[in-house]
């Protein structure tokens, strides 16, 4: 016989489960809002050293300015390189919405503009890291 207390006890498991269930979902959308919100504010971070580098004018003079903005960006890359190495960002989605971006980076901007002695050094591991995994 099915009493008062049992349909009660039903009851508050189901609310339970559905709060567990709630609370799992929340979580994993708020981790992938972190990560987007993290990546978001790195590529925000190096479109505005690509604007400062691009008011830097040519010519041999300046070559000292423009080496100091690039150091800038491959900082700024081998830090999204890290925490995309160490899967702080992992979402697929993202990580493939980067990847052209990172190779172009890499192919087009670091092989450059770092010369061989500074990228055999332990300054962009973390870039040249993922740059070769992106490129598998």
């Amino acid at each position: 016989m099915v009493t008062t207390s049992d349909y009660i006890q039903i009851i508050s498991a189901v609310i339970y489960a559905g709060a567990l269930l709630f609370t799992i979902i929340t979580f994993r959308r708020t981790k992938r809002l972190d990560q987007v919100a993290l990546s978001e504010n790195i590529f925000k971070e190096l479109r505005s050293l690509d604007l400062e580098l691009s008011k830097v004018p040519f010519g041999s003079q300046y070559d000292d300015t423009r080496k100091q903005w690039y150091l800038r960006i491959f900082n700024t890359l081998n830090w999204l390189s890290f925490l995309i190495n160490e899967k702080i960002i992992m979402d697929k989605k993202i990580i493939d919405h980067l990847k052209p971006d990172i190779i172009r980076y890499y192919e087009e901007i670091f092989l450059n503009n770092i010369q061989v002695d500074e990228r055999d050094s332990k300054f962009y591991q973390e870039f040249i890291k993922l740059y070769m995994v992106m490129k598998k």
